[in-house]
């Protein structure tokens, strides 16, 4: 037989026909398991922490986008100064579909050799290094944040998290603003370069 009291637990044990009554304090793993629960504080806090850790994942992702896309530039220089050694070896037009396949593909030449140095020079840009604002521990033990409650830490911390995630945000837009540029420039030069390809042959060069 059990019975409840306070933080007591009394059972009836029964021995050789005898009944003795046994106390027990009551089994704090329960109370354990309910404390060890995460609360709000701790969800939230690393809610704000993890996206401000994903503005670090963006930016690697960034830069081994860039990496891939300048592999694909080297690609793209050799048709393009293939297609510019053609040029040279250019002939007067003897008739007006010659002369009008010429003109087409001067210009489309050139368009290719805007797109392409423009291409590469942002690429350039976009590997330089960028700051981005990080955490300063050492304000931390300054404010003496340790001492403090644990919903004051988190308030405290997350205030910061999310300044500096916002501003970091706001230079990956930029920076992946211009890669996006890169890529779109890096279409209309392969496109242009397959179009003179095929006026090349046209022209017999």
């Amino acid at each position: 037989m059990e019975k409840r009291c306070g933080n007591m637990i009394r059972y009836n044990v029964k021995v050789n026909k005898q009944i003795y009554q046994v106390e027990l304090e009551k089994d704090t793993v329960v109370q354990q398991d309910v404390g060890s629960i995460e609360s709000s504080a701790d969800i939230c806090f690393n809610a704000i922490k993890a996206e401000y850790d994903y503005c670090v994942t963006r930016a690697e992702k960034l830069e081994n986008k860039v990496y891939i896309l300048l592999a694909a530039c080297a690609f793209e220089f050799v048709l393009l100064t293939t297609q510019i050694q053609k040029a040279g070896k250019m002939k007067l037009p003897q008739t007006s579909s010659e002369l009008f396949g010429i003109i087409i593909y001067a210009v489309l030449l050139i368009v290719a050799v805007v797109s392409n140095v423009g291409m590469l020079i942002t690429v350039v840009n976009l590997l330089k290094s960028v700051r981005f604002e990080r955490l300063d521990s050492g304000v931390i033990l300054e404010m003496g944040i340790p001492d403090e409650k644990d919903t004051t830490a988190v308030r405290f911390i997350g205030r910061l998290y999310v300044h500096h995630t916002k501003k970091n945000n706001a230079i990956l837009e930029k920076r992946y603003i211009a890669f996006n540029n890169c890529v779109n420039l890096f279409c209309v030069s392969i496109v242009t370069l397959v179009i003179l390809a095929l006026i090349s042959i046209f022209l017999g060069i």
